[in-house]
């Protein structure tokens, strides 16, 4: 044991290399957001649950939206497409009632257990036919990582359009999670598309192995099979983002991310 790590073992600190910045790039590599054919369009308002998705809507008939929270504004902008929504959120009470929406009182992960429901099986439980394109919209506060892990991918290629929120990225500069957080892209990327990406200003901006990256990002994916025309997109923002917070400075995203 070398001297620093003496000196930090006694006063109970550690210390580790952090991840490299060509495994950083490799990461952002994987999130290149492309132009289709599509616009995109604005559902859910213009603050925080405002997402933009491609205008490919027609004969999705289901949203999936785990970690709904209080407001359903998003939701009740795809009713206008005649898309249902089933919502999951173990700490709200939603009260609003549509019969067009069906809740549950459950955090959704990637299995069973307390006041969770496994993400397979809230899917496989709502929709029965096996040839329907769904769209997902999913903000669980960290917890997306192992809960798309463990997406099957049977079911995770019903999704034709999905809007995650990746938290906690500034943490991608311990390699164990940006390996998971990388493996997490991998899985998306081998059907999905990159769109769109927006920075959520409520979360703020690290700068790791001289990388500047947003702690969280509000990602749309598209899945491949919809896309005709495909170019990368070299323009952000878009004009139609917004801050997901008026009380804060919007954090644009990077050009490294894009460019």
């Amino acid at each position: 044991m070398n001297i620093t790590k003496i000196i930090f073992s006694y006063f109970g600190l550690y210390y580790e290399k952090i991840t490299p910045k060509e495994k950083i790039l490799e990461l952002i590599k994987l999130l290149k957001p492309i132009k289709s054919q599509f616009n995109l369009i604005r559902l859910g308002g213009d603050s925080d649950g405002g997402y933009l998705v491609p205008d490919d809507l027609k004969n999705i008939k289901f949203n999936f939206s785990p970690g709904v929270g209080n407001y359903s504004n998003f939701e009740r902008d795809l009713l206008k497409y005649g898309i249902k929504s089933c919502m999951a959120d173990y700490s709200v009470n939603f009260k609003k009632k549509n019969k067009n929406f069906y809740f549950i009182k459950k955090y959704i992960g990637p299995s069973d257990k307390k006041n969770y429901l496994s993400i397979n099986r809230w899917i496989e439980k709502a929709i029965k036919k096996d040839k329907q394109d769904l769209i997902m919209q999913m903000d669980i506060e960290g917890e997306e990582y192992q809960t798309l892990l463990s997406l099957k991918e049977d079911n995770l290629k019903k999704f034709r359009i999905m809007i995650l929120e990746f938290h906690n990225l500034r943490e991608i500069k311990n390699i164990f999670f940006y390996k998971i957080v990388r493996s997490v892209l991998e899985k998306l990327n081998k059907y999905f598309y990159v769109c769109h990406i927006h920075p959520n200003n409520t979360c703020g901006l690290n700068i790791i192995s001289k990388i500047p990256i947003p702690n969280a990002i509000e990602v749309t994916f598209i899945r491949k099979d919809r896309v005709k025309k495909l170019k990368f997109n070299k323009s952000f923002p878009h004009p139609q983002d917004r801050p997901c917070s008026n009380k804060k400075k919007e954090i644009l995203l990077p050009k490294i991310w894009f460019n």
